[in-house]
């Protein structure tokens, strides 16, 4: 019976100012979850069974969205417990976006994104991994495919679905009465982070009206008769800088 060694990927991601960080928790858990002990077979290699100790192996890897640093970005490592670091083992890397926005160094499996990404272009990309004996060029290990994710930045605006929006409530309505319901959206990733998140005020229209900052939805605030308005609603993001889109909208009693 012999021994194979696992294949690894290591992957670290890059924040500002150049440190390294553990993979996000969510995806570290699940990790964790795996097995790090197992028995394979490599052919040829030992003569014998042996308990071996694996390495993580990571599904999943992440790199900045549009990244405009001077050097390409740091991805991830590709390392194969069979590599001794005397140059017997080369890295190779296909799929999506093999070679023409990942490369990989073949002697120590380190792996980059060459150019700027955008993830509401392409949020996610499939390659494959394998580690081969530069001499006889026969795999050591079986193709691991793995995915490497866009992580999202706040680079869009909220913006309202419709508008502008028109309604009407009788005279004489009382305080907390329905008005109407405005929606806005943002093309940022919802499950990362605040980015996509907006939250709803009233610019002008106060203290007759109020907004739901969740929902979005518009109520009476105060006793009025009669009053034609301009209510303008603000939108904006939860995380990183604000930005603000206005849309009249307009309220007839």
């Amino acid at each position: 019976m012999f021994t194979r060694n696992c294949l690894s990927l290591l992957l670290w991601v890059l924040f500002d100012g150049g440190l390294l960080t553990p993979l996000h928790p969510q995806l570290q858990q699940t990790l964790e979850a795996q097995p790090r002990e197992n028995v394979v077979t490599i052919p040829g290699r030992r003569s014998s069974a042996q308990r071996v100790k694996r390495g993580w192996v990571w599904n999943q890897f992440f790199v900045l969205e549009e990244y405009m640093g001077s050097e390409p970005q740091y991805v991830g490592k590709l390392h194969s417990d069979l590599d001794k670091g005397a140059g017997t083992v080369k890295y190779t890397l296909s799929g999506d976006g093999a070679g023409t926005v990942f490369t990989i160094d073949e002697t120590t499996g380190d792996i980059h994104a060459i150019r700027s990404l955008d993830r509401e272009e392409k949020p996610f990309y499939t390659l494959r991994a394998q580690a081969v004996d530069i001499d006889t060029r026969k795999p050591l290990e079986p193709e691991s495919e793995f995915i490497i994710k866009v992580q999202d930045i706040n680079d869009n605006e909220p913006k309202f679905l419709d508008g502008p929006y028109v309604a009407s409530v009788p005279e004489m309505s009382p305080v907390g009465a329905y008005v109407l319901q405005v929606k806005a959206t943002d093309a940022d990733d919802p499950t990362y982070g605040n980015s996509a998140r907006v939250v709803y005020s009233i610019l002008q229209g106060q203290p007759y009206f109020s907004i739901d900052p969740k929902t979005g939805k518009c109520f009476i605030s105060n006793n009025i008769i009669i009053l034609l308005s301009n209510i303008y609603i603000l939108i904006k993001q939860m995380g990183g800088s604000i930005i603000g889109v206005y849309r009249n909208k307009y309220l007839m009693l």
